[in-house]
């Protein structure tokens, strides 16, 4: 029952460190492991210097004060996924986007120091991260006033359970609900098989008032179940046009995101259900209802699935590469 998690921690283990250990670390070993806490951090960044960030430690109500935080506007938290951390070129992109509008507070969470590391080791790490984040976001809410409605989480691959996670221990604690979390392609390995997990631990629609999800490596790298009350299926979910590999397709959802923050009306969605009667029934059908796939998806659409078909227009809004070489530094 082991195969998956034990062939996971010899491939992360490679390409971490460069070499496989013989002797793998099993899944009861690791869930006694407790990663340490302060090796996950919160950065923010501001449209008056993009390349500066702005530390914020839990706790230290100074560090908050003397950053360039505003309670007064939507505060967006950028979560990654395994081997990834805050200056990967995907997350410099999004924040520099986002932060350079001026419409939110951009902070990222960097757990990188316990994302490089066996891919079965990350997960256990999401807890702590998890928990973390929980942290962070109610000192925001005593020390800043926050209102948790204004919170949009943004995670990918594992940050997407993250977020979810999170979300759902601020809701066992406090009765609220973080206003909207958007899962990048929710990872699969070790969540949804070889077998799911736990439930609680999954990114699904009861851990926010929005929850949208967008799946471009399904049944692979990422979930094909829905997350969300809007679950977008680009080209079908699996594989993306001009991807090769899985790792390609996984990354893409990343990209269609930032596209859609410079033109948001860019990709045109549509329900699962309407879109397979218009293939079939072709002549004298009416023209499909189109909903907006990215930062525009809004509670007000008709809650369920979407196809949309993507082709290569979103390349003109995305300047940068995210590359598994990335993952190594």
């Amino acid at each position: 029952m082991w195969v998956v998690p034990v062939v996971l921690v010899l491939f992360c283990d490679f390409f971490a460190n460069g070499s496989a250990s013989i002797f793998p670390l099993f899944p009861e070993t690791l869930y006694h492991y407790s990663p340490p806490e302060n090796d996950v951090y919160f950065y923010m960044y501001h449209r008056s210097n993009l390349s500066h960030a702005h530390p914020i430690i839990i706790g230290n109500r100074s560090t908050l004060d003397y950053s360039p935080f505003d309670p007064e506007i939507a505060t967006v938290i950028i979560i990654h996924g395994w081997t990834h951390g805050k200056d990967v070129p995907w997350i410099k992109e999004m924040r520099e986007v986002m932060a350079q509008s001026g419409y939110w507070n951009v902070i990222v969470l960097d757990w990188g120091a316990l994302s490089h590391c066996m891919y079965i080791e990350a997960r256990v790490h999401t807890l702590v991260v998890a928990k973390q984040l929980r942290r962070f976001l109610l000192f925001l809410v005593d020390n800043a006033d926050v209102n948790l409605d204004t919170v949009h989480m943004i995670g990918h691959s594992m940050g997407a359970h993250i977020s979810g996670d999170a979300s759902r221990q601020i809701w066992k604690r406090t009765g609220r609900k973080i206003g909207r979390i958007t899962g990048l392609d929710p990872a699969a390995p070790l969540y949804e098989w070889p077998h799911v997990e736990s439930l609680d631990e999954l990114l699904d629609r009861t851990d926010a008032n929005f929850v949208d999800g967008i799946h471009t490596n399904g049944r692979h790298l990422g979930v094909m179940t829905p997350v969300g009350h809007v679950d977008f299926y680009p080209n079908g979910g699996e594989a993306q046009p001009g991807c090769p590999l899985w790792v390609c397709s996984h990354i893409r959802a990343v990209e269609y995101w930032i596209a859609s923050l410079s033109k948001p009306d860019l990709f045109k969605a549509y329900p699962y259900d309407a879109y397979n009667r218009h293939l079939e029934e072709r002549i004298g059908e009416q023209p499909l209802t189109a909903y907006p796939m990215g930062i525009d998806a809004n509670p007000n659409m008709p809650f369920g699935v979407y196809y949309v078909d993507t082709a290569f227009e979103y390349q003109k809004y995305v300047h940068s590469v995210t590359s598994l070489i990335d993952s190594l530094v």
